[in-house]
């Protein structure tokens, strides 16, 4: 009797693993199944949508008779010189076209294709740049901070300097000649010199959940008395918003000495593409902290000021002054 017994336990026992083993097998079945009819899905939206592209690639790049034209082409788009083949570099080409096309239309001149020397030597220029950062004492109690321009080496000089810096009451922010950079970068710097939790910048694209509303994170390094902010023509993009920020939310008396910028309230994507190369192109409208914009406009200073003056000792006067 009782091995009857164990014996029927067994069996049920058994018969439950086949079950358990049956229903995950059958879970995974529908789990793979739905997964190749999605990727299926996906694959025949792609041919779908991109079936013009293909078709004019494929008909131009592989069966165009006239190669020597092709070479006339490619080679007025594409600036290297061991190039692989009509149908490897035939989307580079078309990326040139497309993307000349629109800044000449635009006067839009920072969407362009980069190849990999430009996109190297654009890279060595900025690092290049960022390396003229330098602060100079003008006084007992005022200090002078030249930006190149924003970037990574630019905000660390900053950082690892701010003892020396905290050690003035008055800043001379020398600006003239930057021509932006980051706006990563930007907030970082802008951090530096306004309070924690206020909005320093607003990114507007035409998706709105990408839209983004900057504020800084962290307690300011500085607290001068005065800041003395140094402009001119070519005072571009991201300085530009490190302006209309300080001039927000600036810790102490902020005053801009110098000309009108230059009006860049645009931003831009680099994406890196393969072989070297890179597409970059305006997706950003940047805004001020209270939503204006300065594209095209610039920033008038509250102090004009011709370039060829000396612009230092008219700062150095304004400090004196106030």
């Amino acid at each position: 009797m009782f091995n009857w017994f164990f014996k029927w336990r067994e069996e049920r026992a058994i018969s439950s693993l086949n079950k358990n083993t049956e229903g995950k097998f059958r879970r995974w079945f529908r789990f793979y199944q739905i997964g190749f009819f999605t990727l299926l899905a996906i694959l025949g939206f792609t041919i779908y949508f991109n079936y013009d592209y293909w078709v004019f690639k494929l008909l131009i790049a592989n069966n165009y008779v006239f190669t020597d034209v092709l070479d006339e082409f490619y080679s007025q788009h594409i600036l290297e010189e061991n190039r692989r083949s009509f149908h490897r570099d035939f989307d580079r080409v078309v990326i040139s076209v497309v993307t000349d096309a629109l800044s000449s239309i635009n006067n839009d001149r920072y969407t362009y294709l980069y190849s990999p020397q430009r996109l190297q030597d654009s890279r060595e220029r900025d690092v290049a740049a960022g390396r003229r950062v330098s602060m100079e004492t003008l006084t007992d109690d005022t200090v002078l901070l030249f930006l190149p321009n924003i970037s990574r080496h630019t905000r660390e000089f900053v950082q690892s300097n701010r003892v020396a810096l905290n050690q003035y009451n008055n800043l001379v922010l020398d600006l003239r000649g930057n021509y932006g950079g980051m706006l990563s970068e930007f907030r970082r710097i802008a951090e530096l010199f306004t309070p924690q939790g206020v909005t320093i910048s607003h990114e507007e694209t035409r998706f709105f959940l990408f839209d983004r509303t900057l504020t800084t994170r962290r307690n300011v390094f500085f607290d001068f008395e005065n800041i003395i902010i140094l402009q001119n023509r070519r005072t571009a993009s991201a300085a530009e918003s490190l302006i209309l920020a300080l001039k927000e939310h600036g810790i102490g008396n902020v005053v801009t000495v110098g000309e009108r910028t230059f009006g860049k309230g645009i931003g831009q994507v680099t994406i890196p593409l393969t072989g070297g190369y890179a597409v970059r192109a305006t997706v950003l409208n940047v805004l001020g902290p209270t939503g204006e914009s300065i594209n095209i406009v610039g920033i008038y200073p509250d102090v004009w000021a011709i370039e060829g003056l000396d612009m230092i000792d008219h700062a150095l006067e304004i400090i004196a002054e106030n």
